[in-house]
């Protein structure tokens, strides 16, 4: 008979381990950096009246690489169910599974 130290898992069980760290919810939102439009304007006032301001440029989000979308990790152990999932994001426009 092998005896086991608690929290040590068995060889056998490595992968069955490695599968269960593999699933988790990838969530895809708009950008709250740039608002899902992949652009930020930079602007600058000299007089610090902001209806003075000139806008020196626009640049992809750095954020979202210019995609104006991005993804968000989820374990899946966190949620009962997608429908928990979607309380934390109701905006999400995509939710996928991934295993």
């Amino acid at each position: 008979m092998i005896h086991y130290n608690l929290g040590v898992v068995p060889e056998w069980q490595w992968d069955i381990k490695k599968e269960e760290q593999k699933k988790y919810y990838e969530v895809t939102i708009n950008c709250p950096d740039c608002e899902g439009e992949g652009i930020k304007s930079f602007q600058h006032s000299l007089s610090g009246n902001p209806e003075t301001a000139v806008t020196i440029s626009e640049t992809d989000c750095p954020e979202c690489d210019g995609k104006g979308k991005i993804n968000i990790k989820e374990a899946v152990e966190l949620y009962e169910n997608t429908q928990a999932l979607l309380e934390d994001y109701p905006t999400a426009l995509n939710v996928r599974l991934i295993a």
